[in-house]
């Protein structure tokens, strides 16, 4: 079996990134967007969280159900709320589902489906993980860019930097994982 405790801290890491994120997020920010047909901040942060299950769904659809509950049975990539509560849930769950299907392949030794040929992660599930937390990453900067465009002050940029502090001083992964 592979050992996947750095990939699982990092990815617990990057849940602790998305939830300090979200708790700086104000109603307003939600719709900002960059006035030319972007996504707002939300549609990026519904992006992220469904995206776990529209993964799944292609890869290990027994894993899904959590998500696909969550949209309504609508297409993960679909999927768009600008609720925060609900944000909040759908990158809750999509993680841990995420987390069940790469352990549960991993252990096995299965490679993930990859139906439609488009290179899902089958030779080393654990590498699903590290896509989805470089994929948060590259949205949380497309966000803070976003803020930034909106006239967000030097202050309020400078407390959203301070989620890399999370990354700097992690607990344990027993207890993020408790």
């Amino acid at each position: 079996m592979t050992d996947l405790t750095l990939t699982l801290e990092a990815f617990a890491l990057n849940a602790r990134v998305n939830e300090f994120l979200l708790d700086h997020l104000t109603p307003d920010d939600l719709s900002v967007s960059d006035g030319r047909g972007g996504m707002t901040v939300a549609r990026m942060l519904s992006h992220m969280g469904a995206s776990r299950g529209g993964w799944l769904l292609e890869m290990a659809p027994e894993f899904a159900a959590s998500t696909l509950a969550l949209t309504g049975g609508t297409d993960p990539w679909r999927w768009h709320t600008t609720d925060p509560a609900r944000l909040r849930a759908m990158l809750r769950v999509g993680d841990e589902a995420a987390l069940q299907a790469v352990r549960a392949y991993a252990a096995s030794g299965t490679p993930f489906a990859d139906p439609h040929g488009v290179g899902t992660f089958h030779t080393r599930p654990a590498l699903f993980l590290t896509y989805m937390t470089v994929h948060d990453a590259g949205h949380r900067g497309q966000i803070v860019t976003l803020l930034r465009h909106a006239g967000a002050s030097s202050e309020r940029l400078d407390a959203l930097e301070a989620a890399w502090a999370i990354w700097r001083h992690p607990l344990s992964l027993s207890e993020e994982t408790a």
